[in-house]
C-alpha cells in the first residue's frame, strides 16, 4: 500500500505510528546510531518495505542512498519528485537524472579517494548546462557534521586542483579549532550544513578540473530543503543565504577559469517543485501531497 493518503512528515512530527498501523502500513523503529532517540525529533521511523516510501521503483540498480526506506528520507523525496524520465524545469527539458552520483572530494589519511555523493544529478538536453542537487528533508533540524582534518592539508589534495589553498581557507573559516573525538574540527554553524555543500563544490571543481572536454558549461549546485515554519528552519535559512553569498563570490571565479558559470542555489523543495512541470505525470504530482503539512 502507498503513502498517497498519509501526510508523512506529520506522521513523523508526532511520532503517530498507531495512525500509520491503521491504515495497514507497516512500520518499525530502528535505532539512530547507538541510540533510539524516544520523544524526539529525530526518532526515525522505517517502512518495512521500502516500495511504501516511493513513487515508483528505479528501474536500474540505481543506488538511492542508505535509509530509503526511513520516512524521513531526503533521498526518497528527490526520487519521488524527479524520477527517472526527462523532466521540464523552468520550461527547459533536462535529461539524464542520475542518483547519488559519485564525485572525488579528497584523499583520506589511508590515500583513498573519499567521494562527495549529491542526491541527483540531471542536464539539459544538449549537455551544455548541469544541476547537481543536495536535498535536506528533516536533517537541518540536526547540528551540521564536524569537518574531517583531510580537509586542511594540501598534500591531501587531487593534483589538479590549482586552488586548493582557496578551499583550505574557506574550510578554515567555517570551523573552531576544537576537534572532536575523532580528531574532526567542530563547525561554527547553528543549523545549515556549510561544510557539506562547501566539500560537494570542492567534488565538483575537482571533477571538472580533471574532465576537461566535458560539454557542460553551466553548473548549479541547487540545495533543495524541506521546510515549514517554525523558528529553528528561520535560523537554517538565514545561515544558508549568507553562506551562499559568500561561497559563490570565493568560487564561481575558479569554475569560470574552467570555462564554467559555477553558481549555489538554495530552494525550498516546496519552492522547486513549482518550477517542474508535471503536465504530463499527474500521478506523481498527487502523490507528491505527502510532503505538505
Amino acid at each position: 500500500m502507498r503513502l498517497n493518503e498519509i501526510n508523512v512528515l506529520q506522521l513523523l512530527k508526532n511520532g503517530l505510528i498507531e495512525a500509520a498501523n491503521g491504515k495497514g502500513l507497516k512500520l518499525t523503529e530502528k535505532a539512530f546510531g547507538s541510540k533510539r532517540w524516544k520523544n524526539s525529533e529525530k526518532r526515525v521511523f522505517y517502512l518495512i518495505d521500502k516500495r511504501d516510501n516511493l513513487f515508483d521503483i528505479p528501474k536500474s540498480k540505481t543506488k538511492l542512498g542508505t535509509g530509503v526506506d526511513a520516512i524521513r528520507s531526503s533521498a526518497a523525496m528527490i526520487f519521488n519528485l524527479l524520477g527517472e524520465e526527462d523532466i521540464v524545469f523552468n520550461e527547459k527539458r533536462y535529461s539524464g537524472i542520475e542518483y547519488e552520483k559519485p564525485f572525488p572530494a579528497i584523499m583520506d589519511e589511508q590515500d583513498d579517494t573519499h567521494y562527495a555523493h549529491l542526491d541527483a544529478v540531471f542536464y539539459s538536453s544538449d549537455n551544455t548546462e548541469m544541476y547537481a542537487v543536495e536535498a535536506k528533508l528533516l536533517e537541518w533540524k540536526d547540528s551540521p557534521k564536524n569537518l574531517a582534518k583531510a580537509y586542511l592539508k594540501k598534500d591531501k589534495y587531487f593534483s589538479a586542483n590549482k586552488h586548493s589553498q582557496v578551499f583550505i581557507e574557506y574550510f578554515k573559516s567555517l570551523i573552531h579549532q576544537e576537534q572532536d573525538k575523532k580528531g574532526r574540527f567542530k563547525h561554527k554553524a547553528k543549523r545549515y550544513d556549510a561544510i557539506q555543500m562547501t566539500i560537494h563544490t570542492l567534488a565538483l571543481y575537482n571533477y571538472f578540473s580533471q574532465e576537461t572536454a566535458s560539454p557542460v558549461k553551466k553548473l548549479t549546485l541547487q540545495n533543495v530543503v524541506w521546510k515549514y515554519d517554525c523558528d529553528k528552519y528561520a535560523k537554517e535559512e538565514n545561515e544558508a543565504h549568507t553562506f551562499i553569498q559568500d561561497a559563490n563570490e570565493r568560487f564561481t571565479p575558479l569554475f569560470k577559469q574552467l570555462g564554467i558559470d559555477f553558481s549555489i542555489q538554495y530552494s525550498t523543495f516546496q519552492d522547486f517543485k513549482k518550477h517542474i512541470d508535471f503536465s504530463s505525470a499527474p500521478t506523481r504530482f498527487a502523490y507528491l501531497k505527502r510532503y505538505e503539512v
